[in-house]
């Protein structure tokens, strides 16, 4: 029940009442911190990692981890997980929103107080052109280059990075506010931020809670750089490009981190095809978004136990693949390498209605002997 305010309070009252309504959807914990268009509900990844039997120090994979909901569930269920994901920023995300969950909030309203100073660390960068990675680097001599730990020395890097985030919240939602900008829109994102951040850590510390270890690794799930048979379950959502152009959503953040924005579009699983007409750039859009999501999914086979389940949550909207149905080519794809479909659940999506009406929760199984993944889910 402890959650902070989702909106200030100059908001309109249709959106105060939006937040009010579904505070409990995606507002507890960190899930609240920056709005990601096409994001989990957390209380589905949590119930879906329930019935996969996944249990306290097992491991859980998210290969395209999005804005890290599965990382954020699975530690505070206890559970271990490994968030892999192609974008920067959205590797930032997870890493900010994971990484907080455990922290001392004591000197949270000196930062509060401090507002506008901190603003202005970032402020100068705002044009510059350096690589994602300079960030926690020296800057050499007459480069441009923001160095949060030169930044920030006496903050934690988790804490460096909550920063950086409410940062390039505040330039991204100046993007959409006429009138606004990021410095006016920045003390009262950083006010919700440490709220959200302090509100949790006070319920973690009353109740008791032992958080699970998060890795996040920037890569790309095509080529999963991890051991065979490493993790318990895999449960993730491949973006939906075909209804939501992720890159162009971020397109701000992303300049700030001096991203190549057409190469990171290349790479984006949902987005690579071309044609000379629409129909041929969905057609080839298609073809190459089942060629990936095969790779995706032997990769995902591999580093998987015996007998664990994998979970792809999939939605798809037929007037915009062409009349193809994304989850049933999938199914075919974990019947071609032997993955095959256990079950599936299928529920109506809220907030993109407009592009995408229902999605499915598919449940392939490794094949394998009896162990404890499966165990676990019998005696649920």
């Amino acid at each position: 029940m402890n959650t902070p305010e989702q909106v200030n309070a100059s908001a309109r009252q249709d959106r105060k009442n939006f937040f009010a309504a579904n505070v409990f959807a995606v507002g507890y914990a960190t899930h609240g911190l920056f709005p990601y268009r096409g994001k989990f509900h957390p209380q589905m990844i949590k119930a879906i990692m329930n019935v996969m039997g996944l249990r306290t120090g097992d491991t859980v994979l998210d290969p395209m981890a999005g804005c890290g909901t599965t990382s954020i569930e699975a530690s505070i269920m206890g559970l271990n997980s490994i968030a892999y994901e192609l974008s920067p920023f959205a590797c930032l995300m997870t890493r900010a929103k994971v990484g907080v969950l455990e922290m001392d909030c004591s000197n949270f309203p000196r930062l509060l107080k401090y507002a506008d100073e901190i603003y202005q660390r970032f402020a100068p960068h705002e044009k510059r052109l350096a690589v994602q990675q300079t960030l926690f680097q020296a800057a050499s001599p007459g480069k441009d280059v923001l160095d949060l730990e030169d930044a920030f020395p006496r903050l934690s890097p988790p804490m460096r990075e909550l920063l950086l985030l409410c940062y390039l919240d505040a330039v991204g939602y100046a993007a959409r506010r006429k009138g606004k900008t990021p410095r006016d829109l920045f003390p009262d994102l950083l006010s919700r931020y440490l709220a959200a951040v302090q509100a949790f850590n006070e319920t973690r510390e009353e109740l008791g809670i032992r958080l699970g270890q998060a890795q996040v690794i920037e890569g790309d799930a095509r080529h999963l750089q991890l051991p065979d048979e490493s993790v318990d379950g895999v449960l993730f959502s491949p973006p939906y490009s075909f209804a939501i152009d992720y890159v162009e959503n971020d397109r701000p953040q992303l300049q700030f981190l001096g991203v190549d924005i057409e190469n990171l579009k290349q790479n984006m699983v949902g987005l690579i095809g071309s044609g000379r007409t629409r129909q041929q750039l969905i057609e080839s859009r298609v073809t190459n978004y089942f060629a990936d999501m095969e790779a995706i999914m032997t990769h995902c086979k591999r580093v998987l136990r015996p007998g664990c389940y994998c979970v792809i949550v999939i939605g798809s909207n037929t007037n915009q693949t062409g009349g193809i149905s994304l989850e049933n080519g999938l199914i075919e794809i974990g019947a071609k390498i032997g993955m095959p479909l256990e079950f599936q659940i299928m529920r109506q999506i809220e907030g993109i209605r407009n592009t995408m009406r229902d999605e499915f929760l598919l449940f392939f199984r490794k094949p394998g002997v009896l162990n404890v993944c499966e165990e676990r889910r019998e005696n649920l």
